[in-house]
């Protein structure tokens, strides 16, 4: 029986990271994984924000929520994922559906996993303001920032704070395929939560992945 693709199975989003560089042409591969992801009518909206310099990267640190600061800007890379959504057609679905939000998130997925096939990490992260990490970049205010990535190599746990490491080694569990795919008809199952979504307010607005 075939299995999944490894770099989707193996993906976590760890917090941990090593404080060498990520090589040039190793991020290279990361921005062409994001260049290769599919759109409809191959609009391409979606464009990466990479935090480089000393200044933009406190920018981006800086406008973190508290509980992503108290680790993320130890990675060597902080990249901001976003979509200009006046690129896309919205004459031909209608602009409520948000498709172009939607395009961001394939082209999320698909830097994570050549990410984790990499051997690295890539973070996603949810708790963040939108205004301040397009201000760090100069970016104009029709582009929508989904997501910013901490990325970089694995560390070590225990460089981590207590609370974090503990979180670093809980088992991770995933939805119940019973509760994930609805068959001819939906069902009491599929309505269940995986957690509960207040835990992400506590959190400091960061949705755990």
């Amino acid at each position: 029986m075939a299995e999944l693709i490894e770099a989707l199975a193996a993906r976590r989003a760890q917090r941990a990271f090593d404080p060498r560089e990520v090589p040039a042409e190793t991020q290279e591969l990361l921005w062409r994984a994001v260049s290769v992801a599919p759109s409809h009518g191959n609009v391409q909206s979606v464009r990466l924000l990479v935090a480089q310099s000393k200044a933009a990267r406190q920018a981006v640190a800086g406008a973190l929520s508290e509980g992503n600061r108290n680790w993320a800007p130890a990675a060597p890379l902080l990249v901001a994922l976003a979509s200009m959504p006046g690129h896309e057609h919205a004459d031909a679905y209608g602009e409520e559906r948000a498709i172009w939000s939607f395009h961001a998130g394939i082209a999320a997925g698909n830097l994570m996993a050549q990410a984790t096939a990499l051997g690295l990490i890539a973070h996603p992260m949810a708790g963040f303001d939108e205004a301040a990490v397009g201000g760090a970049f100069g970016a104009p205010d029709e582009l929508r920032i989904l997501v910013v990535f901490a990325i970089g190599f694995p560390g070590p746990v225990e460089s981590l704070p207590e609370d974090l490491q503990r979180r670093e080694r809980r088992e991770q569990r995933r939805q119940p395929l019973e509760r994930l795919v609805a068959i001819d008809r939906w069902t009491a199952a599929n309505a269940e939560a995986a957690r509960d979504a207040s835990r992400s307010r506590r959190d400091g607005g960061k949705l755990e992945r």
